[in-house]
């Protein structure tokens, strides 16, 4: 009886080492590493530098002044600013229309004034994107508009690399929309 005890000890003590060994993370950072799945892909300094690589290669390719680097680096840290702002207040709203729902006696007017508002501060941040791409095309000199123009990518900060590489610069397809004939 204590041998089949020891035995049936040791088969638990093993599959239990193989269950936690199978769950912890692989130390090297080689390929199959997952690291932090929650760290933002902009900050990982593995995507050749994040915003800073990429900057550095717009700043080669049209020959940014020194002048023109400092403008856009002061327009960006603004920029970024207004967005987290600009943002938390969408999620603000978004809280509050789903605590409108939540309500046991909510009106249709309740519900399209929290979307409404939701919708005025999605329409805020595309229009504080669009004033900052302005700001950024303000700053080129015509030479540099007409490579940025020739390579549309190089303001999105990096974004959709490879949906570029894959498209070879073309426009994607777009989503058929199905009428109300089917």
């Amino acid at each position: 009886m204590n041998r089949i005890k020891i035995v049936l000890s040791v088969i638990i003590i093993i599959i239990a080492a193989t269950f936690t060994e199978a769950q912890t993370p692989d130390k090297k950072g080689g390929q199959e590493s997952h690291g932090n799945m929650h760290k933002p892909p902009q900050f990982d300094k593995g995507m050749k530098g994040g915003f800073e690589g990429h900057f550095k290669m717009i700043r080669e390719k049209l020959h940014l002044t020194d002048q023109q680097v400092s403008k856009i680096e002061a327009l960006r840290t603004d920029h970024m600013k207004k967005m987290v702002d600009l943002k938390a207040d969408l999620k603000k709203d978004m809280i509050d229309l789903k605590s409108i729902r939540e309500k046991d006696n909510f009106t249709r007017a309740d519900i399209i004034g929290g979307v409404e508002k939701a919708n005025k501060s999605r329409n805020d941040i595309a229009l504080a994107k669009a004033n900052h791409l302005m700001d950024l095309w303000e700053l080129l000199t015509p030479e540099q508009q007409k490579l940025v123009k020739d390579n549309p990518q190089w303001l999105m900060e990096g974004r959709h690399r490879m949906m570029h590489r894959r498209m070879d610069g073309k426009k994607p397809p777009m989503m058929h929309k199905k009428g109300n004939d089917q």
